[in-house]
């Protein structure tokens, strides 16, 4: 007879491998009913049940992102996934990503590691639709974890940045290197996470006293596409406040057609401190994004639930430092 795997059981009873390794080992998270079911299957496939006391089989984690912000090599989000599957292989699991198209997304098309029942858990990198979410987490019947981003009204564990504050530290900083006429880039409404970056900078600006001026505050994309496109204001500040130092990058480049020179005519400071195949980041002063301690926080709330933790965390927002490089004149 051949040897009859955990996978075999979960391919039969239409389960997770996970799933099968609890209900075989006694664990909590599984329903009297399913865990009977698992066993009585794996009976009848003939399972050494001594194998389930040994060792435990690995699990899967999947990891899907939209393919408006996944370029491999060189995109922000592509570094995040990288530390979510160094993270999952320290404890032993293996991690698959699928990069979703926006068209597949719009059509609400679930992603094919879920119709093939090939993970265990999932973790979304980046923003998607509300719709599409709650669809995968009505649908997906697996622990969904939310990476550098956030739902209302949907029961999902989410790991941030900590943007409000970060955002804050940054104009703080431009403030008190004496920069009063300071610009925002960023689209507002392209997504949370640049809302409440704005909102920090206003913070900075009110505590400081500094009104905030409307031709200062910039889209940096369209919206639709996610292409980048600055149009720089007639009154020019002393000092801008990126969003991210994507955002950063393409003003700098804008700037430097246009003659200025940085930081000796415009300062410019941005968010994420990755600004990847653009020599400015050797310049650039930015605030860190935690993307190591952001993964691990992703990663083990996703392996607890896997594992039975049934609990609703919320929000962990992972906060950071300045890194201070040579973009800024102080006035």
């Amino acid at each position: 007879m051949p040897d009859v795997k955990m996978k075999d059981i979960a391919k039969a009873a239409g389960v997770s491998i996970v799933t099968v390794s609890n209900a075989l080992a006694g664990k909590k998270g599984v329903s009297d009913e399913l865990r009977s079911r698992i066993e009585q299957t794996a009976k009848e496939m003939g399972y050494n049940f001594m194998k389930a006391e040994k060792k435990e089989e690995p699990f899967v984690v999947g990891v899907i992102s939209s393919e408006k912000y996944i370029t491999v090599g060189v995109s922000f989000y592509w570094a995040m996934y990288q530390n979510v599957a160094y993270e999952v292989s320290k404890k032993q699991g293996v991690t698959m990503l699928e990069v979703l198209s926006m068209e597949r997304e719009e059509q609400m098309e679930l992603p094919k590691l879920i119709n093939e029942k090939m993970i265990d858990g999932l973790i979304i990198i980046g923003w998607m639709s509300k719709e599409y979410v709650k669809k995968l987490v009505e649908v997906c019947k697996i622990p969904i974890v939310l990476l550098d981003f956030q739902m209302r009204d949907i029961r999902c564990d989410s790991i941030m940045s900590n943007n409000y504050i970060g955002m804050y530290k940054m104009t703080r900083y431009l403030i008190e290197k004496g920069h009063k006429d300071i610009a925002f880039v960023g689209s507002i409404f392209g997504n949370e996470n640049i809302m409440d970056r704005y909102y920090g900078y206003r913070k900075g600006l009110a505590e400081a006293g500094i009104l905030e001026r409307k031709e200062w505050i910039l889209e940096d994309r369209e919206l639709d596409s996610g292409v980048m496109k600055i149009e720089l204001p007639e009154n020019m500040p002393s000092a801008f406040v990126c969003n991210s130092d994507w955002a950063a990058g393409t003003l700098y480049n804008i700037l430097i057609e246009r003659g200025y020179r940085i930081p000796q005519d415009v300062s410019i400071v941005g968010y994420d401190n990755y600004l990847y195949g653009n020599s400015f980041s050797e310049q650039l002063t930015t605030y860190n994004v935690d993307m190591k301690e952001m993964a691990y926080q992703a990663v083990k709330r996703l392996i607890g639930k896997i594992h039975g933790d049934d609990k609703y965390w919320g929000t962990r927002y992972v906060d950071s430092y300045i890194v201070e490089k040579s973009s800024v004149k102080e006035l």
